[in-house]
């Protein structure tokens, strides 16, 4: 009889903890590719005194174009180009989204994310031979027509204390 009590009192732990695990939403199931779509069309923020970028995102069969146009005053002096993609496994998107720009003096940055909830990013930048992060930064969907982004640089430093810390936000460009 104790043993089939212990079996029974066992069996309904058991039971508990794996309900009370599979309720819980988890940063698996968040379709990264859908979640992405958010992104798709202008959006527009300030950089500095009369310097603003417009960034583009465009659809491209499952993944995305991306531009920035750095304007001063109104006028376009620079534009970086982007693409926006997802590591695959298994046939499905993992939960890792590919950043890659070409900046217009030549450098090329490379970026990984992944949303951590279904209004959140957050992203590594990586230098050149993806050995040191140099940069990581979120974006955080305040309403489907507005984004905040809080960018945190420290280049090829070792530590994260006297990092550059900038924060933006995008809103969208009605057109």
């Amino acid at each position: 009889m104790k043993k089939i009590s212990r079996f029974l009192i066992t069996g309904l732990i058991a039971i508990w903890f794996s309900l009370g695990v599979t309720a819980q939403s988890s940063k698996q199931d968040l379709n990264q590719v859908e979640l992405m779509k958010q992104f798709i069309g202008t959006w527009k923020t300030e950089t500095g005194v009369d310097t603003t970028a417009l960034w583009e995102v465009i659809p491209s069969d499952k993944g995305y174009l991306t531009y920035i146009h750095w304007q001063s005053k109104g006028v376009t002096y620079s534009t970086t180009k982007g693409i926006i993609g997802f590591l695959w496994k298994n046939k499905l998107p993992d939960q890792i989204v590919n950043l890659i720009c070409l900046w217009p003096n030549g450098n090329i940055s490379f970026d990984m994310g992944k949303f951590d909830s279904d209004k959140k990013i957050s992203f590594e930048r990586f230098n050149a031979v993806n050995s040191h992060i140099s940069a990581l930064w979120e974006m955080n969907f305040q309403t489907k027509d507005k984004i905040t982004e809080i960018y945190k640089f420290r280049g090829n430093k070792d530590t994260w204390e006297d990092a550059k810390v900038t924060e933006y936000t995008f809103t969208r460009v009605k057109k």
